[in-house]
C-alpha cells in the first residue's frame, strides 16, 4: 500500500476510534452490549501495546460487540465479538514482512452482566 494511502486509512481509523470508548479490557463492552444490544470500543492496555508492537501496526485495536441471543437466566446472553486492526504486518516462514493488511477476528461468547458465564445452558 503506498504511504499516502496508508496515512489516509490510518487517519480515517483514528477518527472512528475517537468516537469509541477506550477500554482496558473486553468486559465493559460485553456488559454494555448485554444491556443495550451493542457496544464499540478501542482497546488501550499493556496487552494492546504488545499486539501493536508484534504486528507492526500503529492503528488502534477496535472491538465491536453485538447481542445476538438470550438465555433463560436474566442478564445473560449470547454475544458476537469482532476485534479488528488495520495495517497488520505478518511475517512468512523466513521472517520476511508480508504486505500490510487489515485483520479481523470474529467469535461468539455466552456472558452475564455480573461478569461470569451462564452455567449449564445453551444460547437461544
Amino acid at each position: 500500500m503506498p504511504s499516502r494511502a496508508l496515512i489516509l486509512v490510518l487517519a480515517l481509523l483514528a477518527q472512528d476510534a475517537m468516537a469509541r470508548q477506550t477500554v482496558a479490557s473486553l468486559k465493559p463492552l460485553l456488559v454494555e452490549a448485554l444491556k443495550n444490544g451493542s457496544a464499540e470500543g478501542m482497546l488501550s492496555s499493556p496487552d494492546a501495546k504488545a499486539f501493536t508492537r508484534t504486528f507492526g501496526s500503529p492503528a488502534p485495536i477496535l472491538i465491536d460487540v453485538v447481542r445476538i441471543g438470550s438465555h433463560q437466566e436474566a442478564g445473560c446472553g449470547r454475544l458476537r465479538v469482532t476485534t479488528s486492526q488495520a495495517g497488520v504486518v505478518e511475517r512468512d516462514k523466513k521472517g520476511q514482512a508480508l504486505p500490510a493488511k487489515d485483520q479481523r477476528l470474529v467469535y461468539q461468547v455466552n456472558y452475564c452482566e455480573r461478569g461470569r458465564f451462564p452455567i449449564g445452558e445453551e444460547g437461544r
